[in-house]
Parts: structure tokens; C-alpha cells; sequence
């Protein structure tokens, strides 16, 4: 993650001052590998009134240059998981997988004006400016109908508008 902010510059002659004059570009751009996740079975096998960890039988990952509805469909092969014997805990790691990576920019665009001994500020914000899709992690409860799959995603681009008054 890294954050900028710019103020803009204002002109020397008073009118265009008046216009341009006072503008602060700012933002925030996050860049994510992905979060992790650990692959469950569905099932308290331990006995212990907690969901234990799946096994792993086989190898769990796809090919990544598949197309997005490819991975929304089967982010994972579930079939390389199976439910542990009663009484263990399952051989899989915790957090071993990890979800699908994002991209997100949040841009503000801020003006500042006098009003009367007051300072009254305008401000624009965009949060997920460029409307990247964020997948969520897939379905990972291998008892689940939708095991491996991506059945979510972040919010989409949302804009505000808005006046602060500072005396």
C-alpha cells in the first residue's frame, strides 16, 4: 500500500487563482497477493465440538492462467481434500491456500475556500476508483455444495460528495 498527496500548484494572476487556485489531489493504492485461507472439512471429527482441517490427498492448485469465470467457478481442486478419520485433526496446514490477489486506487480531489473568517472545503472521494473486482476467498469447507468456489467479491466503486465548514 502507498498513499500520495499533491497539491496543485495555483497560478499567479487573481481570477485564475480564484478557480484554480487551492486543489489537493490525494490517494491511497493498494496492491495484494491475496489473503490466505485454510481448507476445512465440515465436520467436528475430533470430537472437540470444532471444525477440524481437511486432509489433503492429492495436489489442490489449478492452472492460475485460466479465465476469471474459470477460477470463480474452481478456484481449487477439491478433490485433492478428503475428510480426516474420526478422532485426528486433519493434515492440512492452517492458512495454506491463498485467495485471489486485488488491486484498489481510493482518489479524493479537495478545494479549499474562505467564507467570512470560516474555511469551507469541497470533497470529491472515489473509493475503488477504477471498479477492480475483488474476489473473495472461495467456498473452502469441503462438505459445502460450493467448495472452490468464489461465490463473493469487495464493493464495487462508491463515490461521495460532501462540504466541511472549519471557524
Amino acid at each position: 500500500a502507498t498513499s500520495f498527496l499533491w497539491e496543485l500548484p495555483s497560478p499567479e494572476q487573481t481570477l485564475a487563482r480564484a478557480v484554480l487556485g487551492g486543489w489537493q489531489f490525494n490517494g491511497i493504492v493498494t496492491l495484494s497477493s491475496g489473503l490466505p485461507f485454510t481448507v476445512s472439512s465440515g465436520r467436528d471429527t475430533m470430537l472437540s465440538f470444532i471444525t477440524s482441517r481437511a486432509d489433503l490427498v492429492g495436489d489442490p492448485h489449478l492452472p492460475t492462467n485460466r479465465s476469471r469465470s474459470e477460477l470463480i467457478a474452481r478456484y481449487f481442486d477439491p478433490a485433492a481434500f478428503a475428510v480426516p478419520a474420526t478422532g485426528t485433526l486433519g493434515n492440512t496446514a492452517r492458512n495454506f491456500m491463498i485467495g485471489p490477489g486485488f488491486k484498489k486506487a481510493d482518489l479524493s480531489l479537495f478545494r479549499n475556500f474562505q467564507v467570512k473568517g470560516a474555511r469551507l472545503q469541497f470533497r470529491a472521494e472515489a473509493f475503488n476508483a477504477f471498479n477492480n473486482v475483488k474476489l473473495n476467498n472461495p467456498v473452502s469447507n469441503i462438505s459445502s455444495g460450493t467448495v472452490g468456489r468464489i461465490t463473493d467479491a469487495g464493493a464495487a466503486r462508491v463515490m461521495q460528495f460532501g462540504l466541511r465548514m472549519t471557524f
